[in-house]
C-alpha cells in the first residue's frame, strides 16, 4: 500500500449518493487532503483521510489508495464537489412515522 497522503495533497475520491438523505450527496474527483488520523478498519490499524471538498467525511486510505488508478481514469481533472439533491422523496422528512395508535 502507498504510504498515506500528507495535508495538501491532491488525492481522488469517490461519488456517494444516498436514498434517504440525498442533501449530503457528493460527486467524486480530485479531491485535498486537509487531516489524516489514525483508525481501525477489519481488525487493523489503518490512515484515514478527510478532505477539503467533504470535510467531515473520514475515507480509509487503504481501500481508497487501491483505487487512485480507477478513480483517476473515471474522473480525470474534475474536482470533487458537494451535488445535494432536496427533493423530499431522497430525504428522511419524505418518510414522516406512521402516528401511533391511541
Amino acid at each position: 500500500m502507498p504510504d498515506a497522503p500528507r495535508p495538501g495533497d491532491v488525492i481522488y475520491v469517490d461519488t456517494d449518493l444516498y436514498l434517504s438523505h440525498g442533501a449530503d450527496d457528493f460527486r467524486g474527483g480530485k479531491a485535498t487532503v486537509t487531516a489524516v488520523r489514525p483508525g481501525r478498519s477489519k481488525g487493523g490499524d489503518v490512515p484515514f483521510v478527510e478532505v477539503a471538498q467533504n470535510p467531515g467525511c473520514l475515507y480509509n486510505w487503504e481501500m481508497l489508495a487501491a483505487r487512485q488508478a480507477e478513480l483517476a481514469a473515471q474522473f480525470g481533472d474534475a474536482w470533487a464537489h458537494p451535488d445535494p439533491d432536496l427533493r423530499p422523496e431522497f430525504n428522511d422528512d419524505a418518510f414522516p412515522a406512521e402516528p401511533s395508535a391511541s
